[in-house]
């Protein structure tokens, strides 16, 4: 019987800030659990990851030739969470983007049996705070962004989330609805985007 495994993610350094609670099944990939982080936290999915946990690194993008650590990379797409051995209160690291890096801290909370349905589809969101992250900047430089705005009491800062796009950026406008109504679909694209090739 598969396993629904929660996690609660948080962006460094704003872990009580921008952060989620993540539903996922043991079945699903390492690969997966990254593309649904990316996903809920607002990505453009342009960059690549790696998820280091107990000594190992998985990553999204095995090249041994490319690989400059002493550490041989595994396969994130194709190794299961359900057989990384996570234990209760495990964390994990998630870096997005090598050269304006951010990093995620996710915590295993914990597994239930599935049973047959239990009324949502996975990945799902079960609760969470804050926006999103912000590609092509680093986690400090968002921190830096995220104490402007909450010494302010408002936010003057801009980005393009996507081509041709400008938007103002207040990471205190998350919905968790509309999140979890896009999240699948978005999933799909960004798994699609590492994993399809051209």
């Amino acid at each position: 019987m598969a396993k629904v495994l929660t996690f609660r993610v948080g962006i460094e350094g704003l872990e009580d800030k921008i952060w989620r609670v993540i539903e996922i099944t043991d079945r699903r990939t390492v690969a997966d659990l990254a593309y649904t982080i990316l996903a809920t936290f607002d990505s453009l999915a342009y960059h690549l990851y790696h998820i280091k946990f107990h000594g190992k690194v998985y990553d999204c993008w095995v090249c041994i030739e490319d690989n400059h650590s002493k550490i041989p990379p595994v396969n994130a797409v194709v190794t299961t969470l359900g057989s990384i051995g996570l234990t209760e209160n495990d964390v994990m690291e998630m870096d997005y983007d090598m050269g304006s890096t951010t990093t995620f801290k996710i915590t295993y909370l914990g597994s239930r049996d599935m049973g047959e349905y239990d009324g949502h589809l996975y990945p799902y969101i079960v609760d969470g705070a804050g926006r999103g992250m912000l590609d092509d900047i680093s986690d400090f430089q968002l921190k830096a962004i995220v104490d402007d705005i909450d010494e302010k009491g408002y936010s003057d800062h801009y980005v393009t989330p996507g081509y041709e796009k400008c938007e103002k950026y207040d990471y205190r406008k998350f919905n968790i609805k509309t999140n979890n109504k896009n999240l699948k679909g978005l999933v799909l694209e960004i798994k699609n985007g590492y994993e399809v090739k051209g």
